[in-house]
């Protein structure tokens, strides 16, 4: 667009000032506004989704033999890696009691809104927990068995003791 028929300063200052009187007219162009930012940010997250795509080496592990050839020179020993799963599950499990300990007491001196976000609280530990132990038992199944597939949350579940395994603190 040539600087001629583009409109001056003044003009568009005008205009805008004019325009600002319609009603909603201030709501439209934020919403307009607000589309435009989220196009641009849909599109830049698009981008970002290819380049990481393109530079992921290869897909998942699937076997615990595969794992394992893939281990790097200064990776922590295995051993090293228990004890840290363990140490955490740990962790997450004293966290449990003691927000248990809170829903009790809250329940006690009738706050429910504190006995529910304790509850929530105890919740994500025993989330955190599991996840632990998961970890814990991919790592005894694969030696077991290292060219299996690596177990699900649903396989781990469905083998025997799988509960007793989650509240054991492997002490």
């Amino acid at each position: 667009m040539s600087d001629s028929n583009r409109p001056s300063r003044a003009g568009r200052v005008v205009r805008a000032g004019l325009l600002s009187f319609i009603p909603g007219y201030p709501i439209y162009r934020a919403l307009q506004s607000l589309k435009q930012t989220v196009r641009t940010g849909a599109q830049t997250l698009s981008d970002r989704t290819e380049d990481l795509a393109a530079q992921r080496r290869d897909s998942r592990v699937a076997t615990y033999s595969e794992a394992m050839a893939k281990r790097t020179e200064d990776s922590m020993p295995l051993e090293a890696i228990e004890r840290l799963c363990a140490r955490h599950k740990q962790f997450f499990m004293t966290m449990t009691c003691v927000s248990i300990a809170f829903v009790l007491g809250s329940l006690f001196g009738e706050n429910y809104f504190g006995a529910l976000i304790g509850f929530l609280f105890s919740m994500l530990c025993v989330m955190f927990a599991l996840k632990y132990e998961h970890r814990l038992w991919q790592m005894e199944t694969g030696r077991a068995a290292p060219d299996e597939p690596l177990g699900s949350f649903r396989q781990f579940f469905s083998t025997p003791g799988a509960i007793r395994r989650v509240l054991d603190l492997h002490l």
